[in-house]
């Protein structure tokens, strides 16, 4: 019998004919998790040979209980009727496996090899075995609460393949609110957001997507994915994994989905903390002092020179200076040092000694190559192979050996690494012309180097403590990872993460990601970003290429570049004037929106400011909507409007730096640190040609980013005349 159309389905109405027979297999499923959980939790049945062992059992039974019962009021999201081997079988995909021993009432989990056949567009595959199936039947189950809602046929291969089904429910879940953290999209995943989310593990992915094409989440998704064990030995887990957010505030905003995709104890943070933290300056002030003359210098050359300044010390290039620096500074501490001891062996004493020529020697051979233990480890480990060759010491008489060598050791490795701290050395490197220029002559261009050795940020005010600029950080961080390696702490020594995530990676500089490629397992590098929504181009890449080379360079590949060419978040309306603004300067090409129905823009002119954002955020609200953001183009204009905004009755949390948290309702805050967040209704404070300037690429980009927050509701508020692009 062929299958409702997709609209029947979505209407609570109307009864699928196998309505009854999905509410039965659901009500199984329930008990036969409920059985699990009760087994799990009862401690006499997980006994150990001892006390200890029956303890740790129990406590991991109790943890899986707890697990499964999260997700009891929906066990599963869709279903699979495949035929394999001459044998139709259905398989239910949920966010949580479930083994049903004893009946039908198993669940596998979306992140699983089976799990991915659910968002795919393929119709068959090869089974591990090597025997192939066909996917007869597709459908979406709308769980919540225990019980079933409505079912969608997705495709069904008895009624003609494709029924539309799956537009249909992406639609439904996009006509829904936003929320205070970012969106669950596993029920929902389209096929090329699949197809980004499950590249293959082991291979560096830099995901390219226009705002709203989900690729934040997706980046999320894929680090769950990464974590399941069909993922064999390229398999994260949440402790060793990092990810990187633009700011604080959203880093707050996305680790809210953490949780519901398993990933509790991932390490959620900004890149500036993260250096600073592995560099030991937690407590330094982190200026950025190239954004604040582009947005306070009217002088259009110091501008240039401040941004092709913090290019320049973002360039990938900058890591082959920093070796040549360093064993240039390496090669001059060691002189004509040489070394001599004399350790005993049983019974014997042996005399083990190092000239000036095998010590450089030593060191030529560590500087050459690049060991994830850096050069001072690397060196120290070098010495005592040497030296128990020397010493002719057999392997039970290494430990004693080397305890004798020990003070020695350390000292002349001290002297030969003596004062080289991160800080320090590459501060040095830019303020010495000579040196810079010896090491650098063959590397850098003239113009490169000129831009390196001036002070384009005179004029713009430092702390009075003692502080890191943003653009310096990369830089010391090479010196301390070619120095002492990169990673993960864990206790005295590093390894490597086991996967590193980075979203906004439009605004990480090459530098950086060499040396994040390093810090990971190679391949294990998942890059998400919009080069449309740059705001800090000066110190990101000018193409995905550079990044490509970066990453190439640190661990032998390149990364593959994928794109989203879909955007999911806003309405037909909101879509279209994102992509107007955004091809000015010309890379919106292929952006293609959901074909969603909503309000059209609200265009509010010829009244005060506040007055015209009260009305506006009032009639959202008016129309159901409680998650409303008012963008300004500055902090300070936030700020300012806050007590201007309660003249009219409307009060607008500001979240003005990144240790604001947003929880929803009405916030006010500027453009820098909206990227990233979403809203059921946004409104553009200043939406104008003299608070974006037309003639500014820079400006342009704010306004983007500005304009395509919403997801239902846009106005655009200005006292005089719109932005030429927005009228």
């Amino acid at each position: 019998m062929p299958s409702p159309s997709p609209a029947s389905l979505s209407d609570p109405q109307t009864v699928h004919p196998d309505f009854a027979a999905e509410t039965q297999h659901l009500d199984g499923t329930i008990t036969s998790m409920l059985a699990q959980i009760e087994a799990w939790e009862d401690r006499s049945r997980n006994v150990g040979a001892d006390l200890e062992t029956s303890l740790t059992l129990a406590d991991t039974a109790e943890e899986h209980a707890a697990m499964l019962s999260v997700h009891l009021p929906a066990p599963y999201f869709g279903s699979l009727k495949v035929r394999v081997g001459g044998r139709d079988q259905t398989l239910y995909v949920g966010k949580i496996a479930h083994r049903d021993l004893k009946g039908p009432y198993s669940v596998t989990s979306w992140e699983s090899e089976v799990g991915g056949l659910y968002y795919s567009q393929e119709t068959g595959w090869t089974t591990p075995r090597g025997l192939k199936g066909t996917i007869q039947r597709r459908r979406q189950l709308d769980v919540r609460q225990r019980a079933l809602h409505t079912l969608t046929d997705l495709y069904d291969a008895a009624a003609g393949g494709d029924t539309g089904g799956r537009e249909d429910v992406l639609l439904r879940r996009l006509s829904e609110g936003s929320t205070t953290g970012m969106r669950d999209v596993v029920e929902t995943l389209q096929p090329e957001q699949n197809a980004a989310m499950r590249a293959p593990a082991g291979q560096s992915v830099l995901i390219q997507g226009a705002a709203g094409s989900g690729k934040t989440t997706i980046g999320f998704h894929r680090l769950a994915w990464m974590m399941h064990p069909d993922r064999l030995h390229h398999r994260a887990t949440p402790e060793t994994t990092l990810v990187l957010m633009p700011n604080q505030v959203l880093a707050s905003y996305a680790a809210r989905v953490l949780p519901g995709l398993n990933l509790e104890g991932v390490t959620v943070t900004t890149p500036e903390r993260w250096q600073l933290g592995f560099l030991g300056l937690e407590k330094m002030d982190v200026t950025d002092r190239t954004l604040t003359l582009l947005l306070q210098d009217r002088d259009n050359g110091r501008r240039r020179a401040a941004w092709r300044r913090a290019k320049a010390l973002g360039d990938v290039r900058m890591l082959a200076v920093v070796r040549r620096y360093l064993r240039l500074r390496l090669e001059a501490n060691l002189g004509t040092l040489a070394y001599q001891a004399v350790v005993e062996t049983g019974r014997q004493e042996a005399e083990v000694q190092l000239s000036s020529a095998q010590l450089h020697a030593l060191l030529d051979t560590v500087l050459t190559r690049e060991p994830l233990e850096g050069y001072r480890p690397a060196f120290r480990a070098a010495l005592e192979a040497e030296l128990l060759a020397q010493a002719n010491a057999t392997d039970a008489q290494e430990t004693s050996v080397l305890r004798q060598l020990a003070p020695d050791l350390t000292r002349l490795v001290g002297r030969i690494f003596a004062g080289m701290l991160p800080v320090t050395e590459a501060r040095r490197l830019l303020q010495d012309e000579a040196t810079l220029r010896s090491v650098a002559g063959d590397l850098l261009d003239e113009r490169t180097l000129s831009v390196l050795l001036s002070d384009p940020l005179a004029s713009v005010a430092k702390p009075r403590r003692s502080y890191a600029d943003v653009t310096e950080l990369p830089l010391m961080l090479a010196v301390a990872g070619l120095l002492d390696g990169l990673g993960r702490r864990v206790g005295n020594g590093l390894e490597p993460y086991s996967h590193v995530v980075l979203d906004e990676a439009q605004d990480y500089a090459p530098l950086l990601y060499a040396l994040l490629g390093r810090a990971a397992r190679p391949g294990h590098l998942t890059a998400l970003g919009d080069l449309n929504q740059g705001l800090h181009g000066y110190k990101g890449p000018n193409s995905w290429a550079d990044v490509q080379a970066a990453l190439g360079n640190a661990a032998g590949q390149g990364a593959e570049l994928l794109r989203l060419s879909r955007t999911y978040r806003s309405t037909r309306a909101i879509t279209e004037l994102s992509a107007q603004v955004a091809a000015t300067y010309n890379r919106v090409a292929g952006v293609v929106g959901v074909d969603r129905d909503g309000a059209a823009v609200e265009r509010l002119t010829g009244a005060p400011l506040p007055q015209l954002i009260a009305r506006a955020v009032k009639t959202m609200q008016a129309a159901g909507h409680s998650n409303i953001a008012v963008v300004t183009r500055r902090a300070s204009d936030a700020d300012a409007l806050v007590p201007l905004l309660q003249q009219h009755d409307l009060d607008a949390q500001p979240i003005l730096n990144e240790l604001a948290r947003y929880v929803g309702g009405v916030v006010i805050l500027p453009v820098n640190l909206a990227k990233g967040l979403e809203f059921d209704g946004c409104v553009v404070a200043g939406a104008d040609a003299q608070m974006y300037d037309p003639a500014t690429e820079y400006e342009s980009r704010l306004l983007y980013v500005s304009v395509s927050r919403g997801l239902h509701r846009l106005a655009l508020v200005a006292e005089g005349e719109l932005h030429p692009l927005l009228r």
